[in-house]
C-alpha cells in the first residue's frame, strides 16, 4: 500500500506511455494532412482517451512477469517489486517510537471527546434527542491538561464538564503549570468565579497568586470596586487603599471627592494602613481643602485635579517676600513644601523656574542664599539641591540676564568643568575666571584682544592676567642659610 501511493505500477504506466504514443502518433499523421488542425475548435486532444483494443494486455502482463527483461529489470520501486521480507523488516517502524505513550493516550482522550456519534440518515429530531441523552448520560470529565492544551493553542474550551471543586482546582493547576498566558488563566479563573462560592474562590486564589495577580489587573480595568473589596478581604489593605486613592481622584464632584477622602482616613486608620499611605492621605486632604479655600488668591491657576508641583508653582507666584517669608500664610510655598513634604530638589527647581519665567531675578538670590542653621551668625552662604550645571543651563534657555547665569557659574568649584559649560552659556566673565584659576595666560590675552576696548569685561581680563603673572610668595622659595 505505501508504494502504491508514491509510485506508478507498472502495467498502468505501459498503458500511459503507449496510449500517449499512439495518440502522437495519430496526430502527427494528421497534422501532415491538415495544417489547420490546431486551428479548429471542433476537435481536442486529450491524452486520457481509452483505446483500450489497440493494446495489448497480455503483452505488457507478459513484460511485467518476466524479471529478466529489459523493462522492469531497472530499479524503478512498485508494488510486484517491495521486498516485505525479514531483510527488510528493520524498516518497519513501531509507533511508540515515534510517540510516547503519554501523548498517545492524550490524542486518543482529545478525539474520543470530538467523535460524531450520530448515525448517518438520522432525522433532525431523532439527532436532537440522541445529543441531549449523550450530554446527560455519557459526558464525562476530559482531562485537565488536554483542557490547557487546547486554551494554549487558542482553542475554544467548554468548562461546564468540570463539576466539584478538586476537578476545578486541577484545571487551574494544569493551566498554571504548563505556562498558559494571561488569556487561558483568566478564562479559567472568571469560570471559577461564577461556579464557586466565594470563600471558596477567594482561598483558592491565596494559594496560587498568578491567578490571583491576573484576576485583580482584570477587575482594576473593568470592576475597580470589586477589586478593592477583594484586596481587603485578602487582607492587602495597602494595595487596597492605594486603588481606592486613585478611583477617587478621578472624582469631578468637589463635595463627593471630599466625602470620600475622609472615609478612606477612618478606614485606613482602622485596617492597619502603613504610615507612610496614612501620610500621603492626609496630605491629600490638606492640599484639597488649601485648593478649594484659596483657589481665587492663587488667580484660578489651580483646581482639585492639580499636583502638588502645580500648587507649589502656582504659590511662588504669590509670594512677594522671599527674604524673609512667612511660614504661617497659608499659601506660603514653604509651608506647603512641608506639608506636603516635597524636596528640596522639587522645591529649587519650581521656584527657579516660576521666579526666571516671572522675571523676577532678584528674589533667586534670597532662595538660594541661605544662612546655615547650625551657625545662624556666619555669613550667608549659596546653596542649591539641584545640579548647577542643569540650573545654569535652564536659566540660560529662561534668557535669564548674564549676572545672574554668572552668579550661580561663580559657586562651581571645578575649573575645567565651569569653563566648558561657560562657553556653553556664552558667559565670558566666567570664562575669565576659569582661565585665571587653570593659569592659562594665553587664552586670557587672546580672549582679551577679542573683547571690546575699555569695556568692563576687558578690564576685568586684565585684573586677571595681572594676578596671573603676579609673583607670589611661596614656602618652596624661602631657603634658610646656616
Amino acid at each position: 500500500m505505501l508504494a502504491s501511493k508514491h509510485f506508478l505500477h507498472p502495467i498502468h504506466a505501459a498503458i500511459q506511455s503507449i496510449k500517449v504514443h499512439h495518440c502522437l502518433e495519430s496526430t502527427h499523421i494528421e497534422m501532415a494532412d491538415d495544417e489547420g488542425y490546431w486551428n479548429r475548435s471542433g476537435r481536442a486532444f486529450n491524452f486520457d482517451d481509452d483505446n483500450e483494443e489497440d493494446i495489448d494486455l497480455n503483452a505488457l502482463a507478459a513484460l511485467e512477469i518476466n524479471a529478466d527483461g529489459g523493462i522492469l529489470n531497472d530499479d524503478t520501486i512498485s508494488e510486484a517489486s517491495f521486498d516485505n521480507s525479514c531483510a527488510a523488516a528493520s524498516y518497519n517502524l513501531s509507533i511508540k517510537s515515534l510517540i510516547s505513550d503519554e501523548e498517545l493516550n492524550m490524542l486518543l482522550d482529545e478525539q474520543s471527546m470530538n467523535d460524531n456519534m450520530i448515525p448517518k440518515g438520522m432525522k433532525p429530531e431523532e439527532e436532537l434527542k440522541l445529543l441531549r441523552r449523550q450530554l446527560q448520560n455519557t459526558l464525562h470529565t476530559p482531562s485537565p491538561v488536554t483542557v490547557a492544551r487546547k486554551l494554549l493553542c487558542g482553542k475554544v474550551v467548554g468548562f461546564e464538564v468540570f463539576k466539584s471543586l478538586q476537578d476545578k482546582q486541577q484545571l487551574l493547576d494544569a493551566v498554571l503549570d504548563i505556562g498558559g498566558g494571561g488569556d487561558a488563566v483568566l478564562s479559567v479563573v472568571l469560570f471559577l468565579e461564577k461556579s464557586l462560592n466565594r470563600k471558596d474562590f477567594v482561598e483558592l486564589l491565596k494559594k496560587r497568586p498568578k491567578a490571583l495577580q491576573h484576576y485583580i489587573a482584570y477587575l482594576t480595568q473593568r470592576r475597580v470596586d470589586e477589586a478593592i473589596h477583594l484586596l481587603n478581604d485578602l487582607g492587602k489593605y495597602n494595595e487596597a487603599m492605594l486603588l481606592e486613592y486613585q478611583m477617587v481622584l478621578r472624582i469631578d464632584s468637589t463635595a463627593e471627592r471630599k466625602t470620600k477622602l475622609m472615609a478612606m482616613m477612618t478606614h485606613c486608620a482602622n485596617n492597619r494602613v502603613c504610615g507612610i499611605y496614612q501620610q500621603m492621605l492626609h496630605a491629600a486632604i490638606k492640599l484639597f481643602n488649601l485648593v478649594t479655600t484659596e483657589r481665587s488668591n492663587l488667580n484660578n491657576l489651580v483646581d482639585i485635579n492639580s499636583s502638588p508641583i502645580e500648587v507649589l508653582y502656582a504659590c511662588c507666584a504669590k509670594n512677594t517676600n522671599w527674604k524673609d517669608p512667612d511660614v504661617g500664610q497659608t499659601i506660603s510655598p514653604y509651608r506647603l513644601s512641608a506639608e506636603q513634604q516635597i524636596s528640596e530638589s522639587q522645591f529649587d527647581w519650581t521656584a527657579l523656574n516660576e521666579r526666571a519665567q516671572a522675571q523676577a531675578y532678584a528674589d533667586l538670590k534670597h532662595i538660594f542664599e541661605q544662612v546655615p542653621t547650625w551657625h545662624p551668625i556666619k555669613q550667608k552662604q549659596f546653596h542649591i539641591n539641584i545640579p548647577l550645571e542643569v540650573a545654569v543651563q535652564r536659566l540660560y534657555e529662561l534668557e535669564a540676564p548674564a549676572s545672574i547665569v554668572y552668579m550661580f557659574l561663580s559657586n562651581m568649584g571645578n575649573a575645567g568643568e565651569k569653563l566648558e559649560l561657560a562657553k556653553r552659556v556664552k558667559c565670558t566673565k566666567a570664562i575669565i575666571d576659569a582661565l585665571a584659576s587653570l593659569k592659562d595666560v594665553p587664552q586670557l590675552m587672546q580672549i582679551r584682544d577679542n573683547l571690546p576696548d575699555r569695556s568692563e569685561e576687558q578690564f576685568y581680563c586684565d585684573n586677571a592676567i595681572k594676578n596671573c603673572q603676579t609673583k607670589r610668595w611661596t614656602t618652596d622659595s624661602i631657603k634658610l642659610k646656616l
